[in-house]
């Protein structure tokens, strides 16, 4: 986590030398400002970061300077500062953005799931697609966990003004605090962090039959059973691996 914080600092650090070759912040400090944006996507793609990780770099200095010259009061910087940890937490502790599956995806998963299926979202965001899923299979059993409370609050509402539907649940604490044995399917739309700790907990504490489904991010080294393809630009196919050993 520190390493990964330092490398962030060091790429904002790097991109704000080297604009301030070309022009000088105090005198032009608009113009800065949208130079070292540049120079930071550029540095995040030598550095191959993730594309998410590319508009936040981009946006991040120009945002500053922009607000500064707003001159707004100190209040808004809090409530931002609250509303983005509520929201997106995860982005800082375990490098998942928040992230919102497409109707779809719904779409491909009320077809493949089988009758009366257990299914875990793993980082369920606003509950958008919990819910989605619901609504075309009455049938399943979902639990939705989400520690960003900001979006847990989101998904609760959600539920409550869909009716409150008993098939769904919405838990506010993290999945990995979830035993995995418990569910006929696990499923996650995270990031490449964290895919290789999916894994092991899949293979540690998920059921023999279960199945995990990833959208659109792999488990290094281990090849899916099936695809199921997507057609969004970002959002490109559900990976989904049966469970080999069952539970431990």
């Amino acid at each position: 986590m520190r390493a990964s914080l330092l490398r962030h600092l060091l790429l904002q650090l790097l991109a704000a030398m080297l604009a301030w070759f070309f022009i000088a912040p105090a005198v032009q400090p608009q113009a800065w400002a949208i130079l070292q944006g540049l120079f930071a996507v550029l540095l995040t793609y030598v550095w191959r970061m993730p594309g998410w990780q590319k508009f936040v770099h981009g946006l991040f200095v120009p945002a500053v300077v922009v607000l500064q010259q707003l001159a707004l009061p100190g209040w808004v910087y809090l409530l931002g500062l609250l509303l983005t940890f509520a929201l997106g937490r995860n982005a800082l502790t375990e490098r998942v953005p928040l992230y919102r599956s497409a109707q779809e995806v719904a779409d491909r998963l009320a077809a493949y799931l089988p009758q009366g299926a257990r299914v875990l979202e793993a980082g369920c965001g606003d509950g958008r697609l919990a819910m989605q899923l619901a609504a075309l299979r009455p049938d399943l059993h979902i639990l939705g966990l989400e520690n960003a409370w900001g979006s847990c609050l989101l998904a609760w509402l959600r539920w409550y003004f869909s009716g409150r539907p008993v098939q769904v649940r919405f838990g506010c604490r993290s999945f990995w605090h979830e035993h995995w044995g418990q569910h006929d399917a696990v499923y996650a739309f995270l990031s490449p962090a964290p895919m290789p700790r999916v894994w092991h907990k899949f293979l540690t504490e998920g059921a023999a039959a279960s199945v995990l489904v990833s959208n659109t991010f792999t488990v290094p080294d281990v090849q899916p059973d099936s695809r199921i393809p997507l057609g969004g630009p970002l959002q490109k196919e559900l990976l989904i691996w049966c469970h080999p050993h069952g539970s431990r």
